[in-house]
């Protein structure tokens, strides 16, 4: 009676002892992949909500504000029960995104802005306001609490400052200030009971004198709010025609606001702005806010980050998911004899399937939830359903992988094991997997095409991430297809050289079948993925530089201000200035054919290219150069440019130029040489420094503000969104060159007994140690050089490939971030793996040695 002989007992438990390497490495894998899954997506995720808080700011509002004038603003908001009706008005017409993240309402009534009566050094400017929340938080320290009967008609309105605000003017309690017609007495100075109350933030006029510009000409006030009651709001409404600006607050807490509310904020502010703006019963009031644009901005950089790490990621997960498979792959195949052996003694396919599968899972299933576990448990951010489900596809795929091992074995025999040889060099492709193939580079070029079709608007769309997998793959499978013909091509060059390790080395690496050139996919994906990452960073980085040549114009750029000869001579002569070049700015100035205003800006631009080469957008030549606003506006015929206290120049534009530093976009101005404006006195002037600028011996020098290239750099590259993009790179590229040295390692361990034994026999016939590691370097050499090779390419060519969905110009102040050659730092770490796999391949050699004596038996 015949029966299988099935590993039950301690018979699996030696099997398990047997197969420990391929089970082991199975195991930490399928850990590692689960943590990772878990962690790196919930880390990023948080690094957008960072940046989404940070976006929002810890000052944000909303603000539903109206102006009505004298008695109508009265008649509308007679009392503080009005005002605080229309708080609860706009509060409960507000979205549930925007209610979920917004403070306490604070309403306000304030007058506008009134000039003070005098002669004093700088114009002074007074606003009255009624804001209850503010005397809710202020400590009186002198005088008292003013107070306005509604009984009173006449008479001064009595109001209160903030002592630092009345020591900076020179007020006291009892003084009166009169302001177009209404005249205000100080009854008490108070100061902030909490000055870090961020109540305070957008009240600076409250606290402490606020330069306000009174013009285009700059001109600038002293501007400052006086608090008052309600009674005196009642007077100054009642007694005039003032107007009134009627403010409803509402702070956003910004630290609550993730990356899926803000989203969730910029539609639903746009539905409550069309509300409040139909809205009746009082006079009209809109919506208005910094939320808007910073909106607006964020979701850029969140668009281009998902859409730009998404190509990432998805390369690491096929990455991840290869040497998972690979390990799985490189199980079966030790499982062979053992299945095999049973098959021959009757076992069914069920039977097979327990070492088989059971193996599989015990190895794959508790180290996953293990992994899976650790990853919550780290809380890097909040977790992400989908990964979860990404985990259990793995998992269920190494159980396939064990399925179809035991599959093959359905036409039964020990035949179906020592009969079949798939070496590469040798096996013909089946039609069915010919036809796979091109299907597979056919999907690959038709993603491409729908991608770069479809360009930014891809965002975080699955195809977005599929693109580097499936090219991966498709070069893979073209890499697989020629990988046999350069082994045989080499063959007849290595037989005529006199060592034999050469040829020996070369003969091994043919001998591998499917299983074992799986490692060259898997080294293919993750040079692909170091080199993309390297080759976006770089270009990240580059565009940053760009940017801030772009917004500086030198190492350091002296505002405007009045810098004379002197001034100019102090900052050369300071230690580490290599170069100064001044503009001499002229605001104000219109041509004779066209009254619009413009900015002339007076520099020696070769002198200026000169000092500073980087900064992009300089045209070459000399002469007058119009933006693209002055040329629409004057035209570009001959000019005479002229303003109150300027000498009028005749010009005749040269050229155009897009943006010069220091003058704002989508704004008029011309560039004329230095020489044409340099006798203008009383004009402003920039001083454009390059060196190792020390900013505080150069304000010093100057006397005037300093803008630091370094400084709009360091802004540009240290943003919570550029951080996550940057980290996100890093970490790709090194997640995706340990899993390669890790495939690497896997297949060597793996493989390291059934080598032993082929290089003891070779050691019995003469072969020395060291030409056994020589042996073992040329064995991996043709895998890891194609490999690597083929997916470096593919990774510098992938961002030309994807073309506009790596568009990097949310992060580098609009500048297009083109592809670029990796850094040294990538090249290095490049260089850095390979040596690692080297070392790995001599390593095992070294570990496994085996002596002859005991590796052959008598007759070998």
């Amino acid at each position: 009676m015949r029966g299988p002989a099935l590993p039950m007992g301690g018979s699996a438990v030696r099997l398990a002892r047997a197969q420990w390497a391929p089970l082991a490495a199975l195991a930490v894998l399928s850990l590692l992949s689960a943590l990772l899954a878990v962690a790196v997506p919930a880390r990023t995720a948080a690094g957008y909500d960072r940046a989404a808080a940070a976006a929002i700011g810890p000052t944000a509002d909303l603000r539903v504000e109206g102006q009505a004038q004298g008695g109508a603003a009265w008649s509308a908001i007679p009392s503080q029960a009005a005002l605080e009706s229309g708080t609860i008005t706009w509060q409960q017409m507000l979205p549930r995104s925007l209610a979920e993240v917004t403070g306490e309402p604070e309403a306000s009534i304030t007058t506008e802005r009134m000039a003070v009566d005098g002669r004093f050094a700088a114009p002074r400017l007074l606003y009255l306001s009624w804001d209850f929340g503010a005397w809710q938080r202020i400590r009186l320290v002198a005088g008292e609490r003013a107070y306005n009967p509604a009984t009173e008609t006449g008479g001064d309105i009595r109001v209160m400052v903030a002592k630092e605000y009345a020591d900076e003017l020179g007020y006291k309690v009892g003084d009166r200030i009169r302001a177009d017609g209404a005249t205000a007495r100080i009854t008490g100075l108070y100061v902030p009971a909490d000055p870090g109350d961020p109540f305070w933030a957008p009240r600076a006029r409250m606290l402490h004198v606020v330069k306000e510009s009174l013009g285009g000409d700059g001109l600038q006030g002293d501007a400052g709010t006086a608090l008052m009651d309600p009674g005196g709001y009642s007077r100054v409404a009642r007694g005039g025609d003032v107007q009134f600006l009627f403010s409803w607050r509402f702070p956003i807490r910004g630290g609550e606001v993730d990356a899926g509310a803000a989203g969730a904020m910029a539609g639903d502010l746009d539905a409550f702005r069309s509300a409040v703006r139909g809205h009746g019963g009082i006079f009209p009031c809109d919506v208005v806010t910094p939320l808007d644009k910073r909106l607006t901005a964020f979701a850029g950089r969140l668009h281009t980050a998902r859409s730009v790490l998404g190509l990432a990621l998805g390369g690491l997960v096929a990455v991840t998911a290869g040497v998972l498979l690979l390990a799985a792959g490189l199980l079966g195949e030790r499982l062979r004899p053992v299945l095999g052996t049973m098959r021959a003694r009757g076992a069914s396919l069920r039977q097979l399937a327990v070492p088989a599968c059971g193996l599989t899972a015990l190895a794959v299933v508790p180290p996953a939830a293990l992994g899976y576990a650790a990853g919550r448990l780290l809380d890097l951010g909040p977790p992400q359903p989908a990964f979860a489900y990404a985990i259990a596809a793995l998992v269920a795929a190494a159980l396939l992988i064990s399925a179809a091992m035991v599959w093959r074995e359905r036409g039964g025999g020990l035949g179906s094991v020592a009969d079949r040889r798939d070496d590469l060099v040798t096996v013909r492709p089946s039609p069915r997997r010919l036809v796979l193939d091109g299907l597979l580079v056919a999907l690959a070029v038709i993603g491409v095409v729908l991608l770069r079709r479809r360009g930014a608007g891809a965002g975080t769309d699955p195809l977005v991430a599929a693109v580097p997998v499936l090219l991966g793959a498709a070069l893979g499978v073209v890499v697989l297809r020629g990988y046999p013909y350069l082994l045989r091509a080499a063959g007849p060059v290595l037989r005529r050289r006199s060592g034999a390790v050469a040829f020996l080395g070369l003969a091994r690496a043919s001998r591998q079948n499917l299983v074992g050139a799986l490692p060259l996919a898997v080294l293919l994906l993750a040079a692909t993925v170091a080199g993309f990452t390297a080759t976006v960073d770089t270009a990240l980085r580059d565009g940053q530089a760009r940017a801030s040549w772009w917004e500086t114009g030198a190492d350091a750029r002296v505002e405007a201000g009045p810098v004379d000869d002197a001034a100019l001579a102090r900052i050369r002569a300071l230690p580490g200035v290599t170069g100064a070049v001044p503009a001499r700015i002229i605001t104000g100035v219109s041509a004779a054919s066209n009254p619009a205003p413009m900015t002339v800006v007076g520099v020696d631009l070769d002198a200026y290219r000169r000092l500073a080469p980087s900064v992009p957008g300089i045209p070459s030549g000399s002469g007058v150069l119009l933006s693209p606003l002055a040329a629409r506006t004057v035209g570009m015929g001959p000019l005479t440019l002229s303003r109150p206290g300027m000498t009028p120049i005749n010009v005749k534009p040269a050229g155009r130029i897009e943006h010069f530093p220091g003058q704002g976009e989508g704004t008029a101005f011309a560039v004329v040489p230095y020489k044409l404006v340099a006798g203008e006195k009383g004009f402003p002037s920039q001083v454009f420094v390059t060196g190792d600028v020390d900013a505080r011996k150069l304000r010093a020098a100057s006397g005037r503000d300093v803008q630091l290239r370094r400084d709009v750099l360091r802004n540009l590259t240290r943003g919570p969104m550029v951080t996550v993009v940057h980290e996100t790179f890093r970490d790709g590229a090194l997640i995706g060159g340990v899993f390669g040295l890790l495939a690497v390692l896997l297949v060597l361990v793996v493989g390291a007994r059934a080598r032993g034994r082929t290089v003891a026999q070779l050691r019995a016939l003469g072969l020395s140690r060291r030409q056994s590691r020589g042996l073992a370097l040329v064995e991996i050499a043709p895998v890891l050089l194609c490999a690597v090779g083929a997916g470096w390419v593919l990774g510098l060519l992938l961002p030309d490939i994807t073309g506009p969905v790596v568009d990097l110009r949310p992060y580098t102040g609009g500048f297009a971030a083109t592809a670029h050659t990796p850094g040294p730092a990538a090249l290095l770490g490049l260089a850095g793996a390979l040596l690692l796999a080297a070392a790995a391949a001599v390593a095992v050699d070294r570990l496994f040695d085996t002596r002859p004596g005991t590796a052959l038996r008598t007759g070998d």
